[in-house]
């Protein structure tokens, strides 16, 4: 080889290598763009969709491909906030938002009582759900999209343990959890807590999608325990008492409770129930054999911590 031949080699050599070393982005197949944090691919109507609503600050990365819900036939999308759905109507195509908070909240077994009409300033009371949205969540939700992308408010502001072990003020909605870290507003990670197991491995980047995929079976998935609460015995009898045991109350705190049924309605306790010494809480209540058989949870928040714990356990006869 001539000594430009050698030359020429080198500097393309030293392209590649220069190339190789560049941090990961996002790359392009046609009109799709792979995201190498989780291995997916994003395109057509939600890719514009994601990309002019906030995209990863507000939604994450995507952590599925496209694929056809088994509940109702619509196309849709995980992503590690949120879960876009496509409905086309006179030939457009609009994408909404899966409704992922009240999903979370029938998955975890909680459930929050309303609470009555408020009229004060900055405060917004919604009669449809019998909650209020004040302060820096009404003015993300003013500001992101509000009733069209988010939904109605299903729980007041609380302070709850995440993923992380820390304590947030959060407030539930419809299609999302907002969480208050430090000044800012984020949306939950509810997507990922939801996402079907056999949708979240990713994909090889030369291997763009074709079209949506069908959504599968999730039957495979573990389910993981509650390590924070339980009821007992579960199932139990109608008619029988029930235990609930809960963990990570202040010490000594009182701790309301309160019963969700399974047509999802709302019973509080009039118990006066408080923690022992060491943020832990054991008491005893009774159901009746007139109670609707199913899937119930009973639910414990703490008065000064707003810690909430969710048991959940099942009636039958």
């Amino acid at each position: 080889m001539s000594h430009r031949g050698w030359s020429g080699a080198l500097v393309l050599l030293a392209v590649l290598l220069v190339l190789g070393a560049l941090p990961s982005a996002p790359v392009q197949a046609q009109s799709h763009a792979y995201f190498p944090q989780t291995g997916h691919f994003l395109g057509g109507s939600f890719r514009a969709f994601w990309e002019s609503n906030g995209a990863v600050e507000i939604f994450g990365y995507p952590i599925s491909p496209e694929f056809v819900q088994n509940r109702d036939g619509r196309v849709a999308q995980y992503f590690e906030r949120a879960r876009f759905e496509l409905d086309v109507v006179n030939n457009q195509a609009h994408v909404s938002l899966g409704l992922i908070g009240r999903e979370y909240l029938a998955a975890t077994g909680q459930g929050f009582p309303r609470v009555g009409p408020v009229s004060a300033p900055g405060v917004r009371y919604f009669p449809e759900t019998g909650h209020t949205v004040r302060g820096s969540f009404l003015s993300f939700w003013d500001r992101r999209g509000g009733l069209a992308v988010f939904g109605f408010p299903l729980s007041e502001e609380l302070v709850q343990q995440l993923e992380d072990g820390q304590n947030y003020v959060v407030q539930y909605f419809e299609r999302a959890r907002f969480e208050l870290v430090g000044n800012q507003v984020r949306l939950g990670s509810l997507g990922n807590a939801l996402v079907p197991c056999q949708l979240r491995p990713g994909v090889s980047p030369y291997a763009p999608p074709t079209g949506p995929i069908p959504e599968g079976d999730s039957s495979v998935c573990p389910q993981a325990p509650n390590v924070n609460a339980r009821a007992f015995p579960n199932p139990a009898t109608a008619g029988s008492t029930i235990g609930f045991e809960a963990h990570g109350y202040k010490p000594g705190e009182r701790v309301a409770l309160w019963l969700n049924q399974p047509d999802g309605q709302a019973i509080v306790l009039r118990y006066r129930a408080y923690a022992n010494v060491d943020g832990n809480l054991l008491i005893g209540f009774p159901t009746t054999t007139a109670d609707p058989l199913g899937n119930w949870s009973i639910v414990g928040q703490g008065l000064e911590s707003d810690t909430v714990r969710v048991a959940t356990f099942t009636l039958v006869r």
